[in-house]
């Protein structure tokens, strides 16, 4: 962003999940680093204090990957907010401060992950979140389905590539008539999804999350759209995994980077294989080169190393990495749901 860039464009979408959670008089504590664009923390202080919110802004330098802390007198205030808004450019809603937050009742609303102002006014932004949650009902229904056992996926870029889901598949419920799209969710409560006490309303939303069971993923994975902290992928990288593993990394440069960066910020199980399975269900997000629209992007699946006890895993790391397979094909107990990135069973109800 040019300095002195102005504020354009309706704030509408950007402004609900305040207008629908924020009470006057709560201590709401904002979140933010110095790579973030300062325009979106500074239209969200101004919708707080709209709405008779106490409103501080924690400015901070960058973290160096997602689920890293911000500094301790950051740590210090959110356990004194009544609601933290994430809004660095890297993922903070599973950072261990964030976790001890949620464990102690403090909700988050999370817009984190390097969202511009631009992706808050268009986009996955704009889609019906109601619907988004019908097809998460439909998504474990129907493509998944009452006791799936093993998924399979392929792509044109070479994945090859197996995983058991044994156990792993939860379902959310159908939302009724007095369901608000906007509203901070309580995850073991309102989605069936148990245990890490996730309080917290993720905006934009559009992935029906799945943790394969870990050790189960064997083959090559190619992730071809998009990966953290990369941005746009010029070039695919093949990742092989071997029980669950990550044993090589190839391709072009975008390989090498990711390479080098999980030697600098990673652990042991940052090599951990696929943290994460999920499949995007949002109808209006668009390709952006940045992950955290890409991977809502409908019929894409996109795959997670490292921690995974946010959807439902048991593995806990340093650091979380998705990449974006853009038309993937699954198939699910040998039966194809999904081919090229159309899916074949119903998920809009």
């Amino acid at each position: 962003m040019q300095a002195g860039a102005f504020v354009t464009g309706s704030m509408e979408y950007l402004r609900a999940p305040f207008v629908h959670n924020i009470k006057p008089g709560q201590r709401v504590l904002i979140l933010t680093d110095t790579a973030h664009d300062p325009r979106v923390w500074q239209v969200v202080q101004s919708t707080l204090c709209e709405l008779g919110a106490e409103a501080t802004v924690a400015l901070f330098e960058r973290r160096p990957a997602d689920y890293y802390d911000p500094p301790s007198a950051v740590i210090e205030a959110m356990m004194k907010s009544d609601v933290n808004v994430l809004l660095a450019s890297t993922g903070m809603l599973h950072c261990p401060a964030n976790f001890d937050a949620m464990a102690a009742g403090i909700p988050a609303i999370c817009m984190d992950g390097g969202m511009t102002l631009e992706m808050f006014q268009s986009g996955a932004v704009t889609e019906d979140m109601k619907q988004v949650a019908v097809r998460k009902h439909y998504v474990s229904k129907n493509v998944f389905g009452d006791d799936p056992k093993e998924c399979r996926v392929t792509s044109a870029y070479g994945t090859e590539f197996t995983y058991s889901v044994d156990g792993r598949i939860t379902r959310p419920p159908l939302p009724g008539d007095d369901f608000d799209p906007y509203r901070i969710i309580n995850f073991a409560k309102d989605e069936n999804r148990p245990g890490n006490n996730l309080l917290y309303y993720l905006f934009p939303t559009g992935e029906f999350n799945v943790a394969p069971v870990e050790g189960s993923a064997n083959g090559k994975l190619v992730i071809d759209l998009t990966m953290h902290h990369l941005g746009r992928l010029y070039t695919p990288i093949e990742l092989t995994v071997k029980d669950g593993r990550v044993v090589s990394i190839d391709g072009g440069p975008e390989a090498r980077i990711l390479k080098d960066y999980l030697e600098a910020y990673g652990d042991d199980n940052a090599y951990m294989c696929p943290a994460e399975a999920s499949v995007g269900v949002n109808a209006k997000a668009v390709i952006r080169g940045i992950q955290r629209e890409d991977k809502n992007i409908m019929g894409t699946l996109h795959f997670g190393l490292g921690t995974n006890v946010d959807v439902g895993g048991t593995v806990k790391s340093n650091i979380h990495m998705d990449g974006v397979i853009l038309h993937p094909t699954l198939y699910v107990d040998g039966e194809k749901k999904i081919d090229g990135g159309r899916f074949l069973v119903p998920i809009e109800g």
